[in-house]
């Protein structure tokens, strides 16, 4: 019996600059498939792992605008 080790996502994306890991497998994603505005302070990210064809999506919340 083989075990294979997978990183949570909260660990791969404090330690490699908000670069996600694949859930199913642990490996880190490199570029997005895919990104769209869902509102202005929030960006939709749609991932596809080459390893194990695994699709999911992150939300990426941007800092709130600096009014002068």
């Amino acid at each position: 019996m083989a075990f294979s080790l997978t990183m949570p996502m909260k660990y791969a994306h404090d330690r490699y600059l908000g670069r996600p890991s694949c859930p199913r497998c642990g490996v880190l994603m490199t570029v997005p498939e895919s990104s769209e505005y869902v509102s202005e302070d929030r960006v939709r990210h749609a991932w596809s792992c080459a390893d194990c064809s695994y699709d999911f999506d992150t939300l990426v919340e941007l800092p709130a605008r600096c009014v002068a």
